[in-house]
């Protein structure tokens, strides 16, 4: 599906982003899951693939993944941080229009740096919600050179598993 996103630094001023909406599992209608969004956003450097799952939004509550039956209340967040002009930033985006049973068509996006204090840098609208092709989203070769995800240690453990993610598409 597409969008267009509204936005401040890091995101740019005004972009058409290409989404996904998804339950983890895969589970029935209103049975918990962890829920994501995906988002590939233009930059002036290439593509930036920004992978949000549901989560908390406290200083640590933002760490771990977190099952929701339902879009309402539930905020997605990158569980592992970015690192930004030398500091973490974590990024979190709420939907803006749930309703019950469907995917929202609208998110605040939201960052915040060790403190979890969120600030407000920008909105996406998805369109075009209709079935697309299956697209990969890959943030470890899709994100701006000024965004290095964090920690390095951890980085490459996702490196791996990703390299690998590319491999196994690349047979199929």
């Amino acid at each position: 599906m597409s969008g267009e996103l509204v936005g401040s630094e890091p995101f740019p001023s005004h972009a058409t982003v290409t989404a996904r909406v998804s339950k983890g599992a895969g589970t029935g209608r209103g049975v918990p899951d962890v829920l994501g969004l995906a988002l590939r956003i233009p930059t002036g450097s290439g593509d930036w693939d920004l992978l949000l799952s549901s989560t908390g939004t406290g200083r640590f509550s933002r760490l771990l993944p977190r099952f929701a039956a339902g879009w309402r209340g539930t905020a997605l967040g990158t569980i592992l941080p970015y690192r930004y002009r030398g500091e973490l930033m974590w990024f979190m985006a709420v939907p803006a229009d749930p309703r019950p049973g469907e995917a929202p068509t609208r998110f605040r996006l939201h960052a915040a740096g060790s403190t979890a204090d969120w600030r407000r840098v920008g909105e996406v609208t998805l369109h075009d919600l209709g079935h697309d092709e299956p697209l990969a989203f890959d943030p470890m070769v899709n994100r701006p050179p000024e965004l290095e995800l964090a920690p390095r240690w951890l980085t490459a453990l996702r490196e791996q598993a990703y390299a690998g993610s590319r491999r196994g598409r690349r047979r199929s």
